[in-house]
């Protein structure tokens, strides 16, 4: 199984950089930061190959890409390029999944343009449902997360597992200190845990407790200083960076 780390960074781009975002096996997104296409592109990925695009939850700097890999996406189909076998589907958190898209699509001006239509299928998860794709299996817990107003949003924490090679991992997309993640994440070879809104320590705890491999931070800053106090209490901490691939 191989993970790409499209984008690493915080909730606004830093020069060169993108924010959190990363392709499983080159076919499976997970969000799209506020450039991907044009990331991806600069890492060698092609984004032609996306079949899956999970959304952890919908704040802006997660979903900021997604009208951008639409019109890519349907630019492409209208040269012939660009012939999916089956719809690209779109996963993400049932409260707001499917006003984003259909936000998405507005701003492409679909009705006006219909040849920019391409197919989708929209799954919305409820935190705790399971989702059976090509090759994979998708669970989900609640993360920990705020929206304006400190309102709790609804945001969801992943163990993906690849059924052919019985290989799982966990990633957590935002979400403050959340011991229960540890629980969800039992044994698994690799945690990618949130560094901006849970400190690095406290999501070092979380792959202590988990007994996981290898735990992966991202979306932050700070990362020299942050990492050494990850390290501090989980050996195997490091700092994903973009266009860095983990093969495991």
């Amino acid at each position: 199984m191989k993970i790409s780390f499209v984008g690493t960074g915080p909730c606004t781009p830093e020069p060169g950089k993108e924010v959190a975002s990363f392709l499983v096996d080159g076919r499976i997104l997970v969000d799209t930061g506020w450039c991907n296409v044009l990331k991806m592109l600069e890492q060698g990925l092609n984004p032609l190959n996306i079949e899956y695009l999970i959304f952890t939850h919908m704040h802006h700097d997660h979903y900021l890409g997604l009208p951008q890999l639409l019109f890519y996406l349907a630019c492409r189909k209208i040269l012939g390029v660009y012939k999916p076998p089956r719809p690209l589907t779109i996963i993400g958190p049932s409260k707001q999944l499917r006003k984003i898209v259909a936000t998405s699509q507005a701003l492409l001006q679909i009705r006006r343009y219909p040849e920019l239509a391409i197919a989708l299928q929209i799954v919305s998860l409820k935190p705790g449902a399971t989702f059976k794709g090509a090759g994979f299996v998708l669970e989900t817990m609640a993360a920990k997360h705020s929206s304006g107003g400190k309102l709790r949003e609804e945001a969801l924490t992943c163990k993906y597992t690849d059924t052919a090679l019985a290989k799982s991992f966990v990633f957590t997309g935002d979400t403050s200190f959340h011991p229960p993640i540890a629980a969800f994440a039992k044994n698994t070879p690799l945690l990618i845990h949130d560094a901006c809104h849970t400190s690095p320590g406290d999501a070092a705890v979380v792959a202590k407790s988990a007994r996981a491999g290898k735990l992966y931070l991202i979306h932050g800053s700070n990362r020299v200083r942050s990492l050494k106090a990850a390290r501090k209490v989980f050996k195997n901490s490091f700092w994903a960076e973009d266009g860095k691939r983990v093969e495991f």
